[in-house]
């Protein structure tokens, strides 16, 4: 058992290398062609073979579980500091894939598979192998699915335009992780690490209502505030679709979630319980039809708060350009990349319909004064007059009055 202990110990410090330090370099079977893993393994065969002949059985679970264990989450726990440090800074300026946390999800991801390698050539009997991998894995699960929650909490706290690493670390698991976790179920149960990323499509899918809620203005104690003096885009507009282009960038994600949802359902609070395999069952063309409704649906929603707003202008004309400067913004936007690829020709046609409307009305309000001015003649008496009398400057005065 010393001997055995011995050998673990040598390809424990001479052979594996920190995650840390090898995520990009590290060979599949660099682990497996090493001096030391062969005799460690030979040994391990001779003992296991050799029961009958000895008399005794050798269980060595309980070293290997010590030794592994403290090696794995060892070789991790740089990493969780590193999300905790890193993650609560992230906001609105984002970008996509550089997240703290999916590196460590890769880290995870391939030292669980470089164990079960590990231990399938030094542990031959199923049920010790199964015993030893779940005590060596199951710290270094344990400090994963720990960190991803509170980074989970973070996400809970900031506003949805400042959470959307979490689509991150879904897509990530989706399609990384989770079918190489698949393969894994025969030998070792990671189950947490899937509840944990459920509770991330928790907040996505809470996010989603949340947004709906902010650009139908019912988050908002006076609709009329923050509104400028002359008339230009509303924050809200551009907010809303900023977050729009952030969500397409997502739309593999996104889309399975808004199937969980149901069309229309960001426009009622919900109160999941569970979520099944989503994307297995996804239907593509049920995806993109729902990423497109509820796009639609939001700038439909927003068009409503915009007039709402505009109300919040004594005079009309400033009100008229008030919706012309935000209808036409969010025309530019739709037909831009990357929104163009999810608004038709419909939407398009719709927001061009409102520009002219607002356009049409603006250019209504200047009717009064350019009828004054048209009715102001200098011709008096047959003869030009080169001045205006007192009485006549006040009449156009009187009459510029009228001028909204």
């Amino acid at each position: 058992m010393g001997r055995l202990k011995d050998a673990a110990d040598t390809v424990e410090k001479n052979q594996l290398r920190s995650c840390d330090k090898a995520i990009y370099q590290m060979a599949d079977n660099d682990l497996m062609s090493s001096q030391a893993m062969k005799q460690l393994s030979q040994l391990s065969t001779y003992i296991a073979t050799s029961e009958a002949e000895i008399g005794y059985t050798v269980d060595f679970t309980k070293p290997y579980i010590e030794i592994r264990s403290s090696y794995l989450l060892k070789s991790l726990h740089p990493l969780s500091q590193s999300v905790q440090l890193s993650e609560k800074h992230q906001g609105i300026s984002y970008e996509k894939g550089s997240t703290e946390f999916l590196r460590y999800l890769e880290c995870f991801a391939k030292m669980v598979k470089n164990e079960l390698e590990f231990a399938g050539r030094i542990l031959g009997n199923p049920s010790r192998r199964m015993a030893a991998l779940k005590g060596s894995i199951s710290p270094a699960e344990n400090e994963l699915v720990l960190t991803g929650r509170q980074l989970n909490m973070v996400a809970k706290r900031l506003n949805y335009t400042d959470s959307v690493f979490i689509f991150d670390i879904i897509e990530k698991y989706d399609k990384d992780c989770a079918p190489l976790f698949a393969e894994m179920t025969q030998d070792i149960d990671l189950g947490e690490i899937a509840d944990m990323v459920s509770a991330f499509k928790f907040t996505a899918l809470k996010n989603f209502y949340d947004f709906m809620e902010d650009v139908k203005g019912k988050r908002e104690n006076n609709a009329y505030l923050n509104l400028s003096s002359d008339g230009t885009v509303h924050e809200m507009t551009s907010n809303t679709l900023n977050y729009l282009k952030r969500l397409y960038l997502w739309r593999d994600t996104v889309e399975p979630l808004l199937i969980v949802m149901g069309d229309g359902g960001w426009n009622s609070p919900h109160n999941y319980q569970s979520l099944s395999d989503q994307r297995s069952h996804c239907d593509s063309a049920m995806g993109t039809a729902l990423l497109q409704k509820f796009f639609v649906d939001a700038l439909d929603q927003m068009t409503i708060s915009l007039q709402t707003k505009s109300r919040g202008y004594k005079k009309p004309t400033l009100a008229n350009i008030f919706l012309l400067n935000n209808y036409n913004h969010i025309l530019r936007q739709i037909r831009s990349p990357p929104l163009n690829a999810v608004f038709d020709d419909g939407s398009e046609a719709k927001f061009s319909r409102l520009v002219k409307k607002q356009l049409d009305a603006y250019q209504e309000s200047w009717k009064p004064c350019v009828e004054n001015l048209m009715d102001v003649t200098y011709v008096r008496g047959g003869t030009i007059k080169s001045s205006m009398s007192n009485g006549e400057r006040q009449l156009i005065k009187d009459k510029f009055k009228v001028i909204p």
